[in-house]
């Protein structure tokens, strides 16, 4: 808790593969994995700043067919299902968001809810984006504790408006 640094979107990094391209701040770091094998590859981008504040980056090389909601509700599933010791996930409250895109708005959605560790409640926010394009789907996660907001959010704004699938 309170170990959040400033998003350095001033000296920014750059991510340029296999048809995705974004920037991010200089002070966060970056790790690529990629699954799957043939024609169903996908791969994921995470990135993270100073503290712990996240960004996760989805790219599936195939058009992928649910919606941002059902993919919201895969991952939230997902989260809860992961064994974190102590940690404890509260009930999501979601509302519509807009961010800027590259060349357009980019439309999705803003979840906040709470997360309880050794009996403290920390309020986080969670927003969720999708791009598809050319038979291949993008799916992108930015979450903050809302404290940190201030810290994180520039970095937020920057990797989604940087973003782009070639």
């Amino acid at each position: 808790m309170g170990c959040e640094k400033m998003a350095d979107v001033g000296s920014p990094q750059e991510h340029d593969a296999d048809g995705l391209s974004f920037s991010y701040p200089g002070n966060w770091s970056i790790s690529v994995e990629k699954l799957g094998q043939g024609e169903d590859k996908t791969k994921v981008i995470n990135l993270e700043s100073p503290g712990d504040a996240i960004v996760i980056v989805c790219l599936y090389d195939f058009e992928e067919n649910g919606t941002l909601w059902e993919f919201v509700e895969d991952f939230i599933s997902d989260m809860d299902l992961q064994e974190i010791p102590l940690v404890k996930q509260g009930k999501s409250d979601f509302s519509p968001i807009t961010r800027q895109g590259k060349s357009q708005p980019i439309k999705g959605l803003k979840n906040r809810l709470k997360f309880s560790f050794l009996g403290e409640s920390i309020p986080h926010i969670q927003e969720y984006f999708v791009l598809k394009k050319g038979g291949r789907s993008l799916y992108v996660v930015c979450q903050s504790a809302e404290e940190d907001l201030e810290k994180t959010e520039p970095a937020f704004r920057q990797i989604v408006g940087s973003i782009e699938l070639k």
